[in-house]
C-alpha cells in the first residue's frame, strides 16, 4: 500500500471519531464581533450593535475580535468562582468584561507582551472572573490583533482551577518529549564514526521536537511560566516551522543515492523554501495579512506534505530501505499533519485529543526514524569498513609482488618509511644466469625458479624479504650473525630451486652484496636510495668476482662505506 493509501486511511479514521467530538466541543461562546481597536465594551453593548450568533460566527476580520458568553452559558459552567480559559495564541492584548445582575460592570485585562496566567497542564491560559455578590449575566472576552482561530473556538468557561489536562496526558506528553533526547545522544556517538549530514539534520529535528511539543502542551510553562501571548505564538509557529524544514533537509541527505531522482530531490529542497517564505509572511506584523495569516501559514503545508508523499512513495518503489522506514514513521505525523491543516483552515473545530494525538505519532515518528537512522549507521559502517579492507587489499597489493608474494620496492620502502624495526645488515641477491634459465627452459620454469628462490630467502633468515625487479632479491637482516645469516639464505635459495624445480636440471647459483652495519640501525633513519646503490656495487663486484659468492662492505652512517674486503664463497 502506498503512503499516501495509508496516510489518507489514517486520516478518515481521525475524523470518523471527530465528527461526533467536533460537534459536542463546538460553540462555548454563543456570539462573536469584529470591531475597531476604539470600540470599548460599553461601545459594543449599545443598542443597535449586531452581534455575529450563527454557526459561521468565527472571524479574525477585525482589529479586535470579541467574544460573549451569555447568562445560559454561564450558568452551564456551574458554580463558584469562575474562569475564563482558552488555548493560548498570539495576540496584542486580551481584555475580560463581567456584566453582573446588579448592572456593574468588573474588567481583567493582560497586555499580550506580559507574562500570562497559565494551566501547568496544557496549552491553555486562563483569566478569574472578578468576584462580586451578584451573579455574572454576561462574559465579554476581547481579543487585539489575534493571530489564530483556534484561540476563539477553544474560549470556554469553568468553575476555577478546573481547567487544563489531565495529568496522566501531561506526564505521557513529558515522556515522549524525553523519548527525543535519546536520537540526540545516539546521533552523537554515530556521527563521531561516520560523519554524515543525515544524523546532523536529525539531531537539529529532535531538538526542534522537544523545543515545540514542550511549547505546545504547555510543558514549557513549568519551566519558563513567564512567557507572553506573543512570545508564545512566535516560538512556537518558528519551531514548527524549523522542525519541517529539519525533517525535509534529513529526508533529503538520509535518502540512499540513486533511491530519489534529482527533481524530487529539488522539490524537497523547493518546500523547505516554501515553508520559511510562507512561515515569515505569516508573522509578519502587518494588519493587512493578519486575519490571512493563519489559513495562509497552514495552507502552506499542503504542497508540502503532498511532496513528501510523492517522494517517499516512489523512493519505497525503487527499493530504498530508508524510504520504508520513513514512511512507518511519518504516516502518523503526515495523516495528522493533513488533519491540522483542515482543522487550521477553519472546516472544523476538533476535540482536544487531536493535538494530543500528534505528540503520540510524534514519539513514533522519533522512535521508527530512531531505528531507521541506526539500521543507515550500520549499512553506511559496513559500506565503510568493506571499503577500508578493500583499500588496504588495494594497498597490500600495490607493495606485494604477485608471483612470490614477497614485499615489492614499494613495500620495502613503506617498511622502511614507518620504522619501528631496527636492522644489523642489508643484503642485494641476483639469480645468476636468469636469463638463460628462460632461455632455455621457459619462462614458466623461470616463473618456477622465482618463486623456489623466494622460499629459500624466507628461510629461517629472521628479516625482511623482498623481490626489488626481475631476479634481484633486497634482504634487511635483524639477527647479530649478520654474514652468516646472509650465506645460508644464498645457499637456501639454490637448495630450493634445485629441490622445487625439477624440470630445470642444471644448479641454479645466486650471487650477492652484504653491507653490514656498525650497531643496530633503525629502517626509518636509512637511505634507501644510496642503501641500495652501495649494495649493487657489492653485488656488481660480486658477479665480476666469477659469481656463485658474497661480497661483503661495512656501512657507515652517514659516511659512505669504505671497502674492507672481498671474499669470495664457493
Amino acid at each position: 500500500m502506498s503512503l499516501l493509501r495509508l496516510a489518507f486511511l489514517f486520516l478518515a479514521v481521525i475524523l470518523g471519531v471527530n465528527l461526533s467530538a467536533a460537534h459536542a466541543a463546538s460553540g462555548p461562546a454563543g456570539c462573536t464581533l469584529q470591531s475597531t481597536l476604539w470600540d470599548d465594551y460599553n461601545t459594543i453593548s449599545a443598542s443597535g450593535v449586531t452581534r455575529d450568533c450563527g454557526a459561521d460566527r468565527w472571524s479574525l476580520a477585525g482589529q479586535r475580535n470579541w467574544l460573549f458568553f451569555d447568562a445560559r452559558t454561564i450558568a452551564a459552567a456551574g458554580p463558584g468562582p469562575l474562569e475564563f480559559n482558552a488555548r493560548t495564541g498570539r495576540f496584542h492584548r486580551v481584555a475580560l468584561y463581567a456584566r453582573y445582575a446588579d448592572g456593574s460592570v468588573a474588567s481583567v485585562v493582560r497586555d499580550g507582551s506580559e507574562a500570562m496566567p497559565y494551566r501547568l497542564a496544557g496549552p491553555d491560559f486562563y483569566l478569574t472572573l472578578p468576584p462580586r455578590a451578584s451573579p455574572p449575566v454576561e462574559v465579554a472576552v476581547a481579543f487585539d490583533r489575534l493571530g489564530y482561530m483556534t484561540t476563539l473556538k477553544t474560549a470556554r468557561l469553568s468553575r476555577a482551577g478546573e481547567g487544563g489536562w489531565s495529568t496522566q496526558t501531561m506526564l505521557l506528553i513529558a515522556l515522549f518529549t524525553g523519548l527525543a533526547l535519546a536520537p540526540i545522544v545516539f546521533n552523537i556517538a554515530f556521527y563521531r564514526v561516520l560523519r554524515e549530514r543525515f544524523l546532523l539534520w536529525h539531531m537539529a529535528l529532535a531538538t526542534c521536537i522537544i523545543f515545540h511539543t514542550s511549547l505546545s502542551s504547555g510543558l514549557a510553562f513549568a519551566v519558563v511560566p513567564g512567557i507572553s501571548a506573543l512570545a508564545y505564538g512566535y516560538w512556537s509557529q518558528i519551531s514548527f516551522s524549523a522542525g519541517i524544514v529539519a525533517a525535509t533537509m534529513f529526508c533529503i541527505n538520509f535518502l540512499e543515492p540513486g533511491k530519489a531522482t534529482r527533481g524530487e530531490r529539488r522539490a524537497l529542497l523547493i518546500s523547505v523554501g516554501w515553508i520559511i517564505l510562507f512561515g515569515a509572511v505569516s508573522m509578519l506584523p502587518i494588519e493587512a495579512v493578519r486575519p490571512w495569516g493563519n489559513k495562509l501559514y497552514f495552507g502552506g503545508y499542503l504542497p508540502v506534505l503532498i511532496t513528501y508523499v510523492v517522494v517517499l512513495t516512489r523512493a519505497w518503489r525503487r527499493g530504498s530501505r530508508a524510504a520504508r522506514y520513513q514512511t512507518v514513521a511519518w504516516m502518523p505525523i503526515i495523516a495528522c499533519g493533513f488533519e491540522r491543516v483542515l482543522r487550521g483552515l477553519g472546516l472544523y473545530v476538533g476535540p482536544v485529543w487531536l493535538d494530543q494525538l500528534l505528540y503520540l505519532a510524534i514519539a513514533l515518528e522519533l522512535v521508527i526514524t530512531a531505528l531507521g537512522v541506526a539500521d543507515r549507521f550500520m549499512i553506511l559502517r559496513r559500506e565503510r569498513d568493506w571499503a577500508q579492507a578493500r583499500a588496504g587489499a588495494m594497498e597490500d597489493a600495490a607493495q606485494t609482488d604477485p608471483l612470490t608474494g614477497l614485499s615489492n620496492r614499494r613495500g620495502l620502502e613503506h617498511l622502511l618509511a614507518t620504522g619501528g624495526r631496527r636492522f644489523t645488515a642489508a643484503a642485494l641477491i641476483d639469480i645468476d644466469h636468469f636469463k638463460s634459465v628462460n632461455d632455455l627452459y621457459g619462462h614458466q620454469a623461470g616463473d618456477a625458479v622465482l618463486c623456489a628462490a623466494a622460499a629459500g630467502l624466507r628461510e629461517g633468515h629472521g628479516g625482511v624479504v623482498a623481490r626489488i625487479g626481475g631476479e634481484e632479491f633486497f634482504l634487511l637482516i635483524d639477527r647479530p650473525d649478520a654474514a652468516g645469516t646472509a650465506e645460508r639464505c644464498r645457499q637456501a635459495l639454490a637448495r630450493r630451486i634445485a629441490a622445487d624445480v625439477p624440470e630445470v636440471p642444471r644448479p641454479v647459483s645466486a650471487s650477492g652484496g652484504l653491507l653490514i652495519f656498525d650497531s643496530r640501525v633503525d629502517g626509518a633513519s636509512l637511505d634507501f636510495d644510496r642503501l641500495f646503490a652501495e649494495a649493487d656495487r657489492l653485488l656488481y663486484a660480486a658477479k665480476h668476482s666469477g659469481r656463485d659468492c658474497m661480497v661483503t662492505d661495512r656501512w657507515q652512517q652517514p659516511e659512505r662505506p669504505v671497502l674492507d674486503a672481498v671474499s669470495a664463497v664457493a
